[in-house]
């Protein structure tokens, strides 16, 4: 009988030692078929809190694609344990979107909005990190 308990004490913490290194982000936008946006990806950058509490983050090095939307991309995050993406509006049309980003299976943001000329929509993750969702970006 005690072997019985023990072992279900076991199973029942088995999520309590789960390695929540992250492997993957899986990024997702979707919005109005064929809207263009301009997207910046990093894994190597700088961030932290200021005395303000807003996220500063320092990119040293960046990809910048333009996607058609919908789109998705998965990104291995294994080696660096961080990531950044910036998504701006092309052409001076603001964009309404929906935002999908999971770290493995790991839901961290599901949320529609605006994407405004001159505004780009933010996003760092940073393992092991308290980061904000009010940041300033320099490249």
């Amino acid at each position: 009988m005690a072997l019985l308990s023990a072992v279900v004490a076991l199973a029942g913490c088995s999520e309590v030692f789960a390695d929540l290194t992250p492997e993957n982000i899986y990024f997702e936008m979707r919005g109005e078929a064929g809207d263009q946006v301009r997207v910046i990806y990093s894994t190597q950058f700088v961030a932290g809190l200021n005395e303000f509490g807003v996220t500063r983050v320092q990119v040293a090095r960046a990809d910048t694609i333009v996607h058609s939307i919908p789109f998705e991309r998965a990104i291995d995050i294994s080696i660096d344990r961080r990531w950044f993406v910036q998504a701006e509006a092309l052409g001076g049309d603001t964009l309404s979107v929906h935002v999908i980003v999971n770290v493995d299976d790991r839901g961290l943001v599901d949320e529609s909005g605006g994407i405004f000329p001159g505004e780009p929509w933010h996003f760092v993750y940073s393992f092991n990190q308290l980061l904000t969702r009010d940041i300033d970006v320099a490249f």
